[in-house]
């Protein structure tokens, strides 16, 4: 992810396409998603713990299939509010 984003764009546009969302903590993406509901923050100065929840949220879909659809879900809810 970038450092820093003004507005998130193509954060918007990936929620729009029903894609579970990973961005920034900072600038507009930290106003757009709410994190574990719509989409997740990481903080591009931490990028192990970045990989690390990345890693663990894909886990968590392959366990539990509904998951992806969850937070899909929950990233057009947000785009049309």
């Amino acid at each position: 992810p970038a450092f820093y984003e003004a507005f998130g764009l193509t954060v918007v546009e990936a929620m729009t396409c029903g894609l579970p969302t990973f961005a920034t903590c900072y600038g507009g993406p930290a106003e757009i998603i709410e994190h574990g509901k719509s989409g997740f923050h990481v903080d591009p100065y931490h990028p192990d713990a970045a990989a690390e929840l990345m890693a663990n949220v894909f886990e968590k879909c392959k366990t539990n299939p509904g998951y992806w659809d969850e937070i899909s879900a929950g990233g057009l809810r947000r785009i049309h509010e």
